[in-house]
This record gives C-alpha cells, structure tokens and sequence, in this order.
C-alpha cells in the first residue's frame, strides 16, 4: 500500500510542469496553443468572403504600449501596418499634405486613411476619398495604391476648415483577409485665411512699409519734356490665397490745378493693353511699373523708358498673381508730360488709390 502510494505522488508531480507552465523563453512566451479541428479557406459568395480556423480560440493579445500582436492563422496574413505623416509646408488655410509611409506593403497594397479632429479618434471621423476630400463613409473605391497616393510625394487632402488641428491615419490591404489595423497618427494644423499689403514712397529705395509717407511730387515740369515723381510708388503684397490675388490701381485721371481752372494734365489712354510713349505725346500722365519681385505686372504698366499705363477713374489691374503670394514687391513709377500750352503754376495733384484684393 505505501509502495502504492508513492506511485500516485510521482505520477501527479510529472504532470504538473506540463498543465502549469506554457512554452518560453527569455524573449517570448506562448500564452495559449490548441489545436484547430478544421476550417474553411476563402468560402465566398457574391458579396463576402470568409476564411477561418474552428477549435481555436483567439488567444491573448501581446501587448505594450507601442505595438500588439494578436495569434492565430489569419493574423499572420495581414498586410503591414502603414505610417502617414500630416503637414503643412506653405501656410495652407483650406489643405494639408499627407505622405504615406509603406513599411515594406508590396506594390499592390491598397491604403485608406482616417481623418478626426480629435486626437483619440472619437469623433469627427471622416476618411480621405479618391479625389483627396474628406467623406463621411469609406467605400472600396477610397482604398487607393501608394502610387495613386502621390507616392515618395504624397498629396494633399483638400477642402479642409481654417484654423483647425487635423489626425490621420492609415491602414493598409494586400488581396482579401489582409487588411491591417490602424497605424500610428499623425498631424498638422491649418492656418487662418491672410492677405498683407503695404503701400509707401521710396526715395532711391531707402523708404519703408513703417516710417514712410504716402506722398510724392514732381520737382519741376519742363514744357516739352517727361518727368519722373521724385519719389517711386513702392508696395509690398502677400497672401495665402490658393488663387493668388491683384493689385489694382486708379485716379481722377488727370493732374489738376486747383487755382487755374485750365490747368490740367490728363492721362494717357491704354488701347489694347500696350503700354504709350509719353515722348509721342504733346501731353501725358501715366505710371509704369518699373520692377517686381513674387507678382507678375499687367501689359500696359509693364513699360520702359517714357511708356505708361493709364492712370484714370477706371479702376485697372496693375499686378496679378494666381497662386499664393509670398513677400511680393513692385515699384510704380509716376511720369508727366506738359505742353507748350500748360499753364505755369505750382498746384498740379492727383489721387492716386493702389488696392489689392485676394482670390481665397
């Protein structure tokens, strides 16, 4: 009987190592196995399909706080788990630029990417479309190849609100059963919608937006001969329009004498949008862009020498730019012409109204 005993004692403790203690080592550790008692491999119809293992539980998720991984057979046919970064590279208001990181997906992977306002995902869900708009739904047309995705490049997702904090993330699809988990997010901001324009007197280019005036003169008109104001027109224009803007320009249209009623210098007339030479003229008043940086210049101000642009109660575009403006510059350059006939006296003026207006 004790004999019998010690048989039960040593066969119990042989098997407890084996119910207590699951495969490991110093890395890993299996925390469940079993054994699956069949299946079924992509059984299909016209709108599903399914691919699964019966007699197995899922299992516990490996995890920490950066990565997790789940067991099972299917598990290990996912697709790898996509990164995308979100950015905004040039004062966007209404956009932002998305690059998808692959992380080894093959060539026919297909991506999709959500988008919230929140950083945890927990409202305001909406998903990137194939035209780079925000959606509400996501539909299999939305899962787009890294190429259609713009690539090393990227894209841009469009339509977005001003002055709003954006998160994307992506998940990646290789074939049927594979489709990844979300990866980690990314974001960016957009700005709020800007227009800035200076406009000033320059004397030799020494004036500035801050500290200078707003008025400039002729220092004396020669009957006969062109003269330049002294001081130039000087501006400065930037926006972030996505359709640029223009600057525009208008004034009474003549300079006129305030004490002689028939004192007046009226300004040249633009046909065709070729800028005229004050020289040909017995009289003339007009401005000429003489440079510009960042903003293209209108065909009639875009003159040399003695050629001007209109300066009437039309109000004319002088510079144009269709796409955002960064730092753009110009100086105007007001020139006059008397006659013979002009009467000598010293309070010629004009207003001269210099506008910019952006395209958003």
């Amino acid at each position: 009987m004790l004999s019998g005993l010690i048989s039960a004692f040593i066969v119990a403790g042989s098997l407890l190592p084996t119910i207590a203690a699951l495969p490991s080592t110093n890395n890993y550790k299996l925390n469940s196995y079993s054994f699956g008692s069949g299946g079924t491999s992509n059984s299909s119809t016209g709108n599903y399909s399914l691919e699964g293992i019966t007699g197995e539980l899922s299992g516990q998720t490996a995890a920490t706080s950066t990565y997790n991984q789940k067991p099972g057979y299917t598990e290990t046919q996912q697709a790898n788990v996509p990164k995308v970064t979100l950015t905004n590279p040039s004062n966007y208001y209404d956009k932002l630029h998305f690059v998808i990181d692959q992380q080894d997906n093959p060539s026919d992977a297909l991506y999709a990417m959500q988008v919230s306002t929140t950083s945890d995902f927990s409202s305001g869900i909406t998903y990137v479309q194939a035209d780079n708009t925000l959606g509400a739904t996501l539909t299999t047309a939305d899962y787009q190849t890294y190429t259609t995705w713009g690539g090393a490049a990227g894209g841009n997702i469009v339509g977005l609100n001003a002055s709003t904090t954006y998160y994307i993330r992506a998940k990646a699809t290789q074939g049927q059963f594979t489709e990844s988990a979300y990866g980690p997010s990314s974001n960016a901001a957009t700005v709020g919608q800007q227009i800035s324009f200076c406009l000033y007197t320059s004397d030799g280019g020494s004036g500035n937006c801050s500290s200078s005036t707003h008025t400039t003169s002729f220092s004396g008109l020669v009957a006969g001969s062109v003269s330049s104001a002294s001081n130039s027109l000087d501006l400065t224009f930037s926006t972030n329009a996505d359709s640029g803007g223009n600057v525009y320009i208008y004034s009474t249209g003549k300079l006129q004498s305030t004490t002689v009623p028939s004192g007046t210098i009226n300004s040249v007339t633009v046909t065709g949008g070729t800028p005229v030479d004050l020289t040909s003229l017995s009289s003339g008043y007009g401005a000429q862009v003489s440079s510009a940086s960042g903003i293209s210049v209108l065909p009639q101000y875009n003159g040399s020498g003695n050629n001007v642009g209109e300066l009437s109660t039309i109000i004319n575009t002088l510079l144009s730019a269709a796409s955002p403006v960064t730092s753009g510059t110009a100086t105007i350059q007001l020139q006059a012409k008397a006659s013979n006939t002009t009467p000598a006296t010293t309070d010629y003026a004009d207003i001269v109204t210099v506008i910019a207006a952006a395209s958003f």
